[in-house]
């Protein structure tokens, strides 16, 4: 079997972008199978926070992580050099990780719309014990935050995160407004299980 980054193969290390929570997985069994006549894979995994998962790639798409260490390379070799040395000059710090929106929030090259369900998809994550580690594991990419953070690093971030993607989520909303598409925003807000997620949106749509 010739490994892609939609091709999986025993061995190969991988990421669920829906799921970033369970940490890296490693596919220990792959098989090809036909999933509403096109071709995909059915994968064992073993993720790091999760334990053997079992998933059709043409209903759960992953990232091999392989991809995403060639693609990060790439971006450093261009841009790392003359950014970094800029912002050093100009007395920048590198953002902190911990509140630090992710990518799939906020890429322009994202549609509004899976920027929006992203965001809400977030507010799964409390500072609850459990969902608290879930959120760092997110955030970091690692399987273990707590080897680098401790608890109490992660209960004072977890506040500044929450507070930049609930201004975050406003900001996707007014781009909806703006593009005369509030009242298919409700709609979907309706349609919106999570307790948390469904508040903030309501308190969004309070403030506009």
């Amino acid at each position: 079997m010739n490994n892609s980054s939609s091709t999986f193969q025993r061995g190969d290390k991988v990421l669920h972008p829906k799921r970033p929570e369970w940490g890296d997985g490693v596919v220990r069994d792959a098989f090809i199978i036909t999933h509403d006549g096109s071709q995909a894979q059915r994968l064992a995994i073993d993720f790091a926070n999760k334990g053997r998962v079992v998933i059709n790639t043409a209903i759960a798409p992953l990232v091999n992580k392989r991809d995403t260490k060639e693609m990060n390379s790439g971006l450093k070799e261009s841009t790392g050099g003359w950014l970094g040395a800029l912002e050093k000059a100009a007395g920048v710090s590198k953002a902190n990780e911990l509140w630090d929106l992710p990518e799939k929030l906020t890429d322009p090259f994202v549609s509004l719309h899976d920027r929006l369900i992203a965001t809400l998809e977030t507010y799964r994550f409390s500072t609850d014990a459990r969902s608290l580690i879930d959120w760092a594991v997110m955030q970091t990419g690692m399987n273990d935050p707590l080897s680098k953070y401790t608890r109490h690093e992660l209960e004072h971030a977890f506040p500044r995160f929450a507070r930049d993607r609930d201004q975050h989520l406003r900001s996707i909303v007014v781009d909806f407004k703006h593009q005369g598409q509030l009242d298919s925003i409700k709609q979907l807000a309706a349609k919106i299980k999570h307790p948390a997620a469904k508040s903030a949106m309501e308190k969004v749509f309070r403030s506009l």
